[in-house]
């Protein structure tokens, strides 16, 4: 690979992933879950995933093509994926060869669920089980929610993060894409890596070292000031649209003569000079040391707004290709909008390994995001997309002991 795979002259580079040779049993069935198992398959670990006979949620979601989920071919890359019917005895029997094996478990069911097929953090330790297990749910795996369902959405709304996003004249909005889930597949993984490091450096107790990932809770961990403000200042923010003036930020979104809209941001008096300096505003510059050192509301956001003002107007008159020019050689922090089309069109992207080309076998060769965050030095690949369900089934099984005859009587049985 190149670009942001190249090491420095004379520094070997790694075929191998940091996270070759370690295996990962991934029975998440849900998109944050899956997204975990899939980051890891992208470091080099040996992902299986294991679906029900009939298949999991992921491969039900739009859009498809001829037949087959999108969204499975992004979350399932790299994995190896097997049928195992969980709740069956011998499907729980085979479930727990395979976590013997496994360095890491993931899984995404409502909390009692594997506890009800005896396959639960004490079930799997009783079995030899030596792993870290990676728990995701809505609420977590204890307190008084814990058995209420929960998907991206309710995390949204409970941590606080659709009360503070959209205009402040309207409704809370929702993200348009997973944004909880995948926040907590991210934290999952992080979560899963401490666990590892624990157990590799001999610091963590033998046996199942639970990771209890929840989606209300990774979201709400990101926010940064809603607790705090709370507690010192009796602050309830509220939807403050595109500009947030009040936190001493000269941000919004602003629109061209000819309709293209960008965003131009300035945090702390070198930057906010700057963009008043591109855009003919020099009059407010001197008031920029004296208003941040205020550190008084209502004083930091009537200046902002008077020099958001400025920002509007100034754009309005001036076609995109003039604002590029003169932010670009302002040194203004700024950036247009981007649709998947403009993604499309910009290098940045493919220079640095953003849109990658993936097999697959379904639908030949496809185009998905690329690894993040980078690791120059190694060279990472996305082996392949996501799997049609089963493919590996004999062989993963095979790799246990099982032979052809057992693997028809499993399938005539339907435990596979």
């Amino acid at each position: 690979m190149t670009g942001p795979q190249d090491t420095p002259q004379g520094t070997a580079r790694r075929t191998a992933g940091p996270l070759a040779g370690i295996k990962v049993l991934d029975l998440a069935h849900q998109y944050a879950g899956a997204l975990a198992g899939s980051m890891m398959a992208d470091f080099g670990a040996d992902v299986v995933a294991v679906e029900h006979p009939n298949g999991n949620m992921v491969r039900t979601m739009l859009p498809l093509k001829d037949g087959t989920s999108l969204w499975w071919k992004v979350a399932g890359r790299g994995k190896r994926a097997i049928t195992l019917k969980l709740s069956d005895p011998e499907g729980r029997e085979l479930a727990l060869k395979l976590a013997r094996e496994a360095d890491v478990i993931i899984e995404n069911f409502r909390p009692g669920t594997l506890e009800r097929w005896q396959l639960g953090p004490a079930d799997l330790e009783a079995a030899g089980v030596d792993a870290v297990m990676l728990r995701i749910s809505g609420f977590g795996q204890t307190g008084r929610h814990r058995t209420r369902p929960g998907f991206g959405s309710v995390a949204e709304a409970m941590s606080g993060f659709a009360h503070l996003t959209g205009m402040p004249d309207g409704p809370p909005t929702f993200p348009s894409t997973t944004l909880a889930d995948g926040v907590t597949g991210t934290f999952g993984c992080l979560g899963v890596m401490a666990a590892l490091t624990g157990k590799f450096r001999g610091v963590a107790p033998a046996g199942v070292q639970v990771v209890d990932a929840s989606l209300v809770e990774s979201l709400f961990r990101l926010i940064p000031t809603q607790v705090i403000g709370y507690d010192q200042l009796g602050l309830v923010p509220m939807r403050p649209g595109n500009f947030i003036g009040d936190h001493g930020v000269l941000r919004n979104l602003y629109e061209s003569k000819d309709g293209v809209w960008f965003t131009a941001s300035a945090v702390g008096a070198a930057t906010i000079r700057r963009i008043l300096t591109t855009v003919s505003a020099e009059d407010l510059i001197p008031e920029i040391e004296t208003t941040l050192a205020s550190h008084d509301r209502d004083t930091l956001e009537g200046f902002f707004r008077r020099a958001d003002d400025r920002v509007v107007a100034w754009a309005k008159e001036r076609t995109y290709a003039e604002i590029d020019a003169a932010l670009l050689a302002g040194g203004v922090v700024y950036e247009r909008v981007y649709d998947i089309a403009a993604i499309y069109e910009d290098p940045f992207f493919t220079e640095r390994e953003n849109i990658i080309d993936v097999k697959d076998v379904e639908l030949g060769r496809v185009k998905m995001q690329g690894i993040a965050p980078k690791l120059p030095g190694y060279d990472l690949e996305v082996r392949h997309a996501g799997p049609s369900r089963g493919q590996d089934t004999e062989a993963v099984l095979g790799e246990l002991g099982l032979d052809a005859e057992e693997i028809a009587g499993l399938r005539e049985r339907n435990v596979l």
